[in-house]
This record gives structure tokens, sequence and C-alpha cells, in this order.
């Protein structure tokens, strides 16, 4: 007999998305599983829309609440009403391949030490029309290497034991950005990691619109949450692995410097790099930080 799943869907006015995140979860090849559609404070037609797929399908189950709290709170939320022994995350506006569930499911099945599976991803800016992959490169043991930086990245990758999480905690409602690598950091101390090493899911950018990756301050803010909460971890770290962690912290801010218009901020960071040591990666930024954010994408995606 199969264990069911849980997938917590956070939403907030994306009403017009959401059908393709729900729809590409109902379309797995593994199918015992309850989708949870949490709703943070939307005040567009959000529960319609909902509620012609709790109508046709029982899997589907929403809650909803006002005012908006968070993505954070929402799930939360989600995780508290899931009855599954593992747990999904999908972000409204990303969808699923097919056999996502089914491939991570036979990893955690075939090896207990496992509590957590990531999968690559096809990172998809819609505008722009620039696609390219990212995939894992990490997994075993990852208590440490996850201090230096989100090697597992976003949550609509994973899927996790439930009774992991319990033990770790789960998402810290005080962080504005990079909650989902704040909770890996913990989870990270209590199990070991496995990949699914293709791209398992479509992970949409909608440049312009308000995406929290579209405001720089809060990722300097959360960085610096970060690094307090975790400064007793960070001991463990030797001087290579602190510059390298430094490192990734200062090309993320340059990147969503560059992102977001502020290319004179993102030199900033960029030139931190190369003061601490030359990097052909941070020269090319650097250079590239004088084009447009289009130009960059389409360097990444010919050349990672």
């Amino acid at each position: 007999m199969s264990k069911l799943g849980s997938v917590v869907i956070p939403t907030h006015n994306r009403a017009e998305l959401l059908s393709r995140a729900i729809n590409s979860v109902l379309n797995q090849t593994y199918i015992d599983f309850e989708i949870i559609v949490v709703s943070d404070g939307s005040t567009d037609n959000t529960s319609e829309i909902v509620s012609d797929f709790t109508k046709k399908d029982d899997r589907v189950k929403f809650i909803e609440y006002a005012p908006a709290k968070g993505g954070n709170v929402a799930r939360n939320t989600g995780i508290y009403a899931a009855k599954g022994e593992y747990i999904a995350f999908l972000d409204d506006d990303d969808e699923w391949l097919p056999v996502k569930l089914q491939k991570q499911v036979e990893i955690l099945e075939a090896d207990e030490k496992i509590g957590l599976v990531y999968t690559g991803v096809r990172i998809i800016y819609v505008n722009e029309k620039v696609e390219y992959n990212s995939l894992p490169k990490e997994a075993g043991d990852l208590s440490k290497r996850i201090l230096i930086d989100n090697c597992v990245g976003t949550t609509s990758t994973v899927l996790l034991r439930k009774s992991t999480l319990e033990k770790s905690g789960l998402f810290d409602v005080e962080l504005g950005a990079l909650q989902d690598y704040d909770l890996w950091i913990r989870f990270c101390q209590h199990s070991n990691v496995g990949v699914v090493s293709e791209p398992m899911i479509n992970y949409y950018n909608y440049l312009g619109k308000e995406q929290v990756s579209a405001v720089t301050k809060k990722y300097i803010d959360a960085f610096a949450y970060i690094n307090e909460k975790y400064k007793a971890q960070m001991r463990s770290l030797d001087e290579k692995e602190l510059h390298e962690k430094k490192t990734a912290e200062n090309f993320l801010l340059a990147n969503k410097a560059m992102r977001n218009g502020e290319a004179k901020l993102a030199r900033q960071y960029l030139s931190k790099i190369l003061k601490s040591g030359f990097s052909k990666k941070a020269f090319a930024y650097y250079l590239l930080s004088f084009t447009s954010y289009k130009t960059v994408l389409k360097m990444r995606s010919k050349f990672g």
C-alpha cells in the first residue's frame, strides 16, 4: 500500500495561474495524495477556481483566511492540516511534470535515512522567452554543505518526510525571504538528502510582477537574520568554506539587484567577490551588469 502524500499550495491573488498548478498535481502518475490549497488573504476569484476542483475531486482541500499573513504562515497552515506521511510544496505559479512525485517517493521508500528529495528545475522567464535547466549537484549528508549555500533550492521541488519536518520545525514566520533556505538548514541536520537529477518542475518567472524575489532588501535582511540565527553552526566552517559562503551570498544578492534594475548595487556585490580573489564568473557578471537583464539571462542559458 502506497503512503499518502500531502501537497501544500499557498496562493495569493493568482487565480489566473492557480489552475495550472493544481492540474499538474492531479496529473501525477503517483495518485495517493491530497492537495491543500491555502489562500493567504486572496481578494480575487481564487475561491471560485478552487471550488470547481473540490467538486470534481475530493482529494482537493481548501483553506482560506484574511487578512494575508505571508507565504510562511500559508505553508505552515497547510502542514498543520496535512494528513500525509510525505509533504510537498508547490507555488501557485509553478507546475510539476507528471512523474515528479513517483520518482521522489521511490527514493524515499528505498532509503529510510533520506528525509528530503529535491529535483532539477526548468527555469522559464515568460516574457523574455528564455529557458534553461538547473540540475542538482549535492546529495547525501548536507548538514554542513547547506550552511554554505542553498543547494536544495525552491520549495516547489521538494518532497519530504513529515516526521522529520516535525523534528526540524516549520517555516520561520519572521523571514521575508529565503524561507526555504532557512528550513533546509534545519532539516539537513536531521536527515540525508536524495535527488532526482533531471528537471521535474517548470519554475516560471514574470519580471515586472511582484514576486518575493523582486525585493532585493528582503534578501539582504534575510541573510543577516539567518547568519545570526545559525552563527553557532557557522563556526564549523573553515576559512575556505566561509569564503565560499560569502561569495555565494554576494552572487545571489548581485543577481537579485540586476533582476530588479539596480545595476549599481549589483556591481557593489560583484566587486566584493573580485576583491577577495579573481572570479571569471563574477567578472563576466560585472560586465553584463551594464547590459539588460534579458542579456544576462541569455548568457546564463548558454553557459550556466
